[in-house]
């Protein structure tokens, strides 16, 4: 991986460049939806509890789902810094987290959870250009429509699918659905959108994605994660559905 610039000993790399954006704009799309509510001291602990529940849940799942590679190199396992989050480990330990931070404010989970719906979307699009940037979550070798030469986790480079680049894409039109239903969802409505948008996406993609290992029939750890996160969303839309159909008023986050 190729150095976005040298600062004397100091060096960015363009996957640091990208999530460190990724983490910035997660935490001002957080900020923003819940600043007329709460300071900005509670916000930012909001979202340290969440961050503190999403990655070791999403280090967890990307191990496991990377279980090859860390086969041989098990000391790698515990190095996050090195970068490799599985999404759908990072979004169930992120709700986790909120959750138990939000019993301590009150009982207002779900305009926790919306914001940080909002937040987690808007930084995928970064996140995952940086993915693209380092060869994770690289795609299948193919030789068809829209392959790109690109290389994978170990440097090597093939024409692939890439996964990466259509997830982020995914990320952004979700993201703008999402913000046009802002004030249109009752609490907790946000976080369904993810759930019906965003989600069946990403598990359709790890199909594509030559990084993972089946382990029940055809499907991988993210993907039995990726439907159990579907599986509660779409529970909370119908017991949310009589809300909806009445016309709930405006959510108070926008």
């Amino acid at each position: 991986m190729e150095p976005l610039f040298r600062i004397g000993k100091w060096t960015l790399f363009e996957y640091t460049a990208l999530m460190d954006a990724a983490v910035l704009l997660g935490l001002a799309a957080f900020w923003f939806l819940l600043r007329r509510r709460w300071s900005y001291e509670v916000v930012l602990e909001g979202a340290l509890w969440a961050l503190a529940g999403a990655i070791p849940f999403g280090r967890a799942l990307y191990v496991l789902s990377n279980a090859e590679y860390f086969a041989e190199r098990w000391g790698e396992a515990v190095r996050v810094w090195k970068g490799g989050l599985a999404l759908p480990g990072a979004v169930l330990g992120g709700i986790l987290g909120l959750w138990l931070f939000a019993r301590r404010r009150g009982p207002d989970f779900a305009s926790w959870l919306d914001a940080a719906t909002v937040a987690l979307t808007a930084g995928q699009i970064p996140g995952w250009l940086a993915a693209y940037t380092a060869g994770r979550a690289y795609g299948r070798t193919w030789r068809g429509f829209g392959a790109m030469f690109i290389p994978d986790i170990y440097g090597v480079r093939d024409y692939r699918l890439p996964v990466q680049l259509a997830a982020a894409l995914w990320s952004a039109l979700a993201l703008v659905v999402m913000l046009l239903l802002l004030r249109r969802m009752p609490p907790g409505g946000l976080f369904t959108a993810y759930a019906m948008l965003y989600l069946p996406a990403d598990l359709a993609l790890r199909f594509l994605r030559g990084d993972v290992v089946p382990v029940l029939g055809p499907l991988e750890w993210g993907q039995l994660v990726d439907m159990a996160l579907i599986a509660w969303g779409l529970a909370l839309w119908v017991r949310r559905g009589k809300m909806i159909s009445e016309g709930y008023p405006p959510n108070p986050q926008a």
